[in-house]
C-alpha cells in the first residue's frame, strides 16, 4: 500500500512540473529559449499576439490573450496536479480535452512553420499526460 501511495506522489509531482515546465515555456518572450529556441523569441510573441482565441472559448469574446489565459490554464493544472482524487483526474481530462485542447487547435491556426517544435512539444506533454490520466480513470 505505501509502494502505491509514493508512486502517486512520485506523479503528482511530475505532472505539476510538466505544466510548470509549458506556462514557462508560453508564459514569456523567452520561454522558447527552455527548449533551445531563444532566436524564435520574437516570432513567438508575435504568433502569440494574433491568436485571437478559439471560438469555443471565453477567450474569443476578449480578442483571445493567449500569454494570459493559456498560461492561466497550464497554471491550474500544475496545482490540480498535486490535488484530489479519481474525480479530479477525471476534471483534468476533460479540461485538457475541451481547453487546452482548443486552444492548441487555435494556436495551430497561427503559428509559423519556424514555431511547429514548440506546438509540437507542448502537445507531446499533453499528449503523455493525457495517456496517464487514461490509465488512471480509464
Amino acid at each position: 500500500m505505501l509502494e502505491k501511495v509514493e508512486k502517486a506522489g512520485h506523479q503528482r509531482h511530475a505532472r505539476n512540473a510538466r505544466f510548470q515546465r509549458l506556462a514557462a515555456l508560453h508564459g514569456g518572450v523567452l520561454g522558447v529559449a527552455l527548449l533551445g529556441l531563444a532566436e524564435l523569441a520574437a516570432p513567438f510573441e508575435q504568433a502569440l499576439a494574433r491568436c485571437p482565441g478559439h471560438e469555443s472559448l471565453p477567450c474569443a469574446a476578449r480578442g483571445g490573450r493567449p500569454r494570459e489565459c493559456f498560461v492561466r490554464k497550464l497554471e491550474q493544472l500544475a496545482h490540480s496536479s498535486l490535488r484530489g482524487g479519481r474525480s479530479r483526474r477525471l476534471w483534468e481530462r476533460r479540461f485538457l480535452e475541451e481547453e487546452v485542447g482548443a486552444c492548441l487547435e487555435a494556436f495551430a491556426g497561427y503559428f509559423p512553420a519556424e514555431l511547429r517544435p514548440v506546438l509540437e512539444y507542448t502537445r507531446e506533454q499533453v499528449a503523455a499526460d493525457m495517456e496517464y490520466l487514461n490509465g488512471v480513470v480509464g
